[in-house]
């Protein structure tokens, strides 16, 4: 049988509606529930619980009692903690928590659609954004199921920030999303997809530039040593600019002036 400990805080007199998750019961007011949410107690009946009537807005006997309570998985004690301390903080007006349980909060709030809730943490975390890193607060938003469209504006200043995605922030994005961050910077520093190398790079340079990049070791040749690389411009029967083509590029060799002696 399965051992259940009625939570410290959260098992409320008065309260009308049990809510179990792992093996801690909640019995709290289902008021902010059915006042607030959307489409929380969708879905919530035990399998053995009758349907409820057409159009009404109760959902028969269950979840009001210990044996009926509502199983929530995919949900911490914790997190649940934080998004009823929203309903029963015993200070009016003063919702003061770290930005992590926000995220928790929201997170809750996006899931089982309360609105309100949902505007309050954002508005929280708007307002204390600057106390995380922009890489940081990206992967929170989409760890903590933040609605998609608030990724728009921090996407954005990643990509049109001058510096380019540290080693740290790439491994924390994730190889894919990097690779559409460096992406969407090209395009918008070069809106025509060519990027051609500053004037006067060598193929030296390019070597221990990708070599330092990509960890390889150093490679030496000396017959390119001294060659620039530059930008061919597209001639007769060579693809223009908007078709699938990658840009082609040529070498031309620097030669050394000998003289006689």
């Amino acid at each position: 049988m399965e051992y259940v400990t009625h939570h410290p805080k959260y098992f409320m007199v008065g309260g009308d509606l049990h809510i179990l998750i792992d093996d801690v019961m909640f019995k709290v007011h289902s008021y902010f529930f059915r006042r607030e949410s959307r489409n929380f107690f969708d879905g919530a009946e035990p399998p053995s619980s009758p349907s409820p009537e057409p159009g009404s807005p109760e959902i028969g006997d269950s979840c009001t009692s210990e044996s009926r309570a509502i199983r929530i998985p995919d949900v911490t004690v914790e997190e649940f903690e934080r998004f009823l301390w929203v309903f029963y903080n015993p200070k009016y007006s003063i919702y003061s928590a770290n930005i992590y349980s926000w995220f928790s909060i929201l997170k809750l709030a996006h899931r089982w659609d309360f609105p309100e809730v949902k505007d309050f943490a954002l508005r929280e975390l708007k307002r204390r954004e600057s106390e995380i890193p922009l890489v940081t607060r990206i992967r929170l938003y989409q760890e903590y199921e933040a609605p998609l469209e608030l990724l728009v504006p921090l996407f954005s200043e990643l990509c049109s920030r001058e510096s380019s995605p540290t080693n740290e922030e790439i491994v924390e994005l994730g190889f894919e999303q990097a690779c559409y961050v460096w992406k969407a910077r090209e395009a918008l520093r070069f809106p025509d997809g060519v990027t051609p190398l500053p004037g006067g790079v060598t193929q030296k340079d390019v070597y221990a530039v990708v070599a330092d990049i990509m960890g390889l070791p150093e490679y030496f040749d000396e017959g390119t040593e001294q060659t620039e690389v530059t930008e061919v411009q597209p001639g007769p029967g060579v693809p223009v600019e908007g078709e699938d083509t990658a840009v082609v590029q040529d070498t031309k060799t620097k030669k050394k002036k000998r003289t006689r002696t």
